[in-house]
């Protein structure tokens, strides 16, 4: 069974069906222009402050601990710090995500108050020349590293965050010591999503097969996991692809709510019901639920299963069915398979 209070608690979660984990968007606004961005806008109208206020306290009603604010760029909203005021004072543990391009000494000051879990910044290179590359703006690395450093001197905690893709391949352990120096995390994923429209333009950026390969035998990438140090799994999720919908959801600015950020079922909008009518009543999330690993075409027979990371929202959108297994997937099982790095 899950060893961590928190995979404790997201086990339990999920089988009594409490959203402990809310990602909200506040804007789909943003100052720079990533390559592999997957966000499209829409000409809508973003929730209002006090709209954002009432959706805050139904989902404290209904159980949600862990809340992330993002975008977008979340800091180009001129409420987005007194949002995250509020969420404070209703005792969520609080994730910011941002670009750090905004982020000066005075709103470095104004996080530190908010006491947030945690705030996770995008960096893509050490280098300039690659960062801004994909940013699409001159300046946004020097800006970002900068973010890093104003909150970590102020002893808040940071995640540095790096999507890695062709166009920065080589740089991610530049990016790991950076982190490492200043005390901060270091997060790196690789896998490029769709847009939210179905657009598979990103995916452009993805990585070869044998950059993968490569990628996934570094222990900077992925701790190793020795095989007769596993500890066999046998909870929720040897049955549920995800907490997608199940002990999680995702708001988008405009009051749509999802099973996940990258999952675009549409399930409701809170302008039109509260978040609890929709998390208890909406046929979407009920078919979302429905999912189990053994409805999932060739899944639970695959001998590569517990290396897996199955992922419905980017099966939806690839491969056009959550019950269709994502190929990225199984070929990166087929990889950890080799390499002995259980995920289950």
């Amino acid at each position: 069974m899950a060893s961590s209070l928190f995979e404790e608690l997201r086990e339990k979660a999920t089988l009594k069906r409490i959203p402990i984990v809310c990602h909200l968007d506040l804007t789909y606004r943003c100052n720079l222009s990533c390559i592999h961005c997957y966000i499209v806008s829409e000409p809508r109208a973003e929730l209002r402050t006090a709209e954002v206020r009432t959706l805050l306290e139904n989902l404290a009603a209904e159980g949600v601990l862990y809340l992330t604010l993002s975008g977008g760029e979340l800091l180009t909203r001129h409420d987005a710090l007194d949002v995250a005021e509020h969420a404070r004072t209703l005792t969520f543990a609080v994730r910011l995500l941002t670009n750090g391009t905004l982020i000066t000494p005075t709103v470095a000051d104004r996080i530190v108050s908010l006491c947030p879990e945690r705030v996770g910044i995008s960096v893509y290179s050490m280098k300039p020349q690659v960062h801004d590359l994909i940013t699409g703006v001159p300046g946004s690395c020097e800006r970002s590293i900068k973010a890093v450093r104003l909150l970590r001197d102020r002893g808040v905690r940071v995640k540095v965050a790096s999507v890695i893709m062709r166009q920065n391949v080589g740089e991610y352990r530049d990016v790991f010591e950076f982190a490492k120096s200043l005390g901060a995390d270091f997060q790196a994923d690789y896998r490029i999503a769709p847009k939210n429209n179905f657009d598979l333009s990103p995916l452009s950026c993805h990585l070869k097969p044998e950059q993968v390969e490569i990628l996934l035998s570094d222990p900077i990438f992925f701790r190793a996991i020795e095989e007769e140090e596993h500890q066999p799994y046998s909870g929720v999720f040897e049955t549920v692809p995800c907490g997608a919908g199940h002990m999680s959801a995702y708001i988008s600015p405009y009051g749509d709510v999802y099973p996940c950020v990258q999952l675009p079922i549409l399930c409701g909008n809170i302008r039109k019901k509260s978040f609890s009518e929709i998390w208890h009543e909406s046929p979407e999330l009920h078919e979302v639920r429905s999912v189990t690993l053994g409805r999932l075409a060739g899944c639970a027979n695959c001998d590569a299963l517990r290396f897996c990371r199955p992922c419905m929202g980017l099966s939806y959108l690839e491969e056009g069915s959550m019950y269709v297994p994502l190929k990225r997937a199984c070929e990166e099982a087929a990889i950890l398979k080799r390499y002995g790095k259980a995920r289950r």
